[in-house]
């Protein structure tokens, strides 16, 4: 143990986390049900023994949680948790990593690996009302092909019914991120003098493989689109920076 010296007192917690911990824990266990009120602050001040700033800071963190909700003139409740608020909180983290190229590159197969799932999910579980709504906006999509920003106001709308028909609340939330995390990354490859044109028959390609029910076709489809988006997107910050 050479260059220890002392042994270290660790620093017990806060008291703030101690309190959010032990309403965190009541929640979990049931004892504190979605819709529930907690105390008012000065109950929750005299049952922890502490003053007013150690209660509201734990209420505040359990609010940005999403576990409870803390709003002016009314009682402090237990919520149903918000995927997207979850989510949201690793988002500074999250631009911060996607401000560098690797980072970039880390979201891309991200986006990838989620993409691919719910174009599957589309095959197994779209209705014939899914394919229609598919079919109405992937013809959006190619009539807006003068018009970059019409184009991908409709590009996205494409990917995000494909994306609602998988009905899972926790894994749109994540594509949901992604998609804005790489928004800068998708807008510049659609200005590629070939972009449209590639992703209007990739959107072709995918929507009829998931109207055929034919799940491999529907993913080798999706990936091939993401991969051309994610290349040309690559060559032309390549051909940006040799141009300085």
């Amino acid at each position: 143990m050479s260059g220890f010296g002392t042994p270290a007192h660790l620093r017990r917690d806060r008291l703030s986390d101690q309190i959010a911990k032990d309403i965190e824990a009541r929640v979990l266990s049931g004892e504190l049900s979605v819709g529930d009120q907690l105390p008012s602050e000065r109950e929750l001040m005299a049952h922890y023994g502490v003053g007013r700033p150690a209660v509201r800071e734990a209420l505040l963190w359990l609010s940005k949680t999403g576990m409870l909700s803390v709003a002016n003139g009314d009682r402090t409740r237990v919520t149903e948790p918000d995927p997207r608020e979850l989510l949201q909180l690793l988002s500074g983290a999250a631009r911060m990593l996607v401000a560098r190229p690797e980072g970039i590159r880390q979201f891309q197969k991200t986006r990838i690996f989620v993409e691919v799932a719910l174009v599957r999910e589309a095959v197994r579980l779209a209705t014939d009302g899914d394919i229609a709504d598919l079919e109405k906006l992937l013809v959006t999509n190619e009539s807006s092909a003068g018009d970059i920003p019409a184009f991908s106001a409709s590009d996205d709308a494409f990917h995000h019914r494909i994306a609602s028909i998988a009905q899972d609340p926790l894994l749109d939330t994540l594509y949901h991120v992604v998609l804005e995390l790489l928004e800068e990354q998708r807008r510049f490859s659609l200005s590629h003098p070939d972009g449209l044109g590639k992703a209007m028959a990739a959107h072709r390609h995918i929507f009829e493989a998931i109207r055929d029910r034919d799940a491999d076709r529907a993913e080798a489809a999706m990936r091939a689109h993401l991969e051309t988006v994610i290349q040309t997107y690559w060559d032309m910050r390549a051909q940006t920076q040799d141009a300085r």
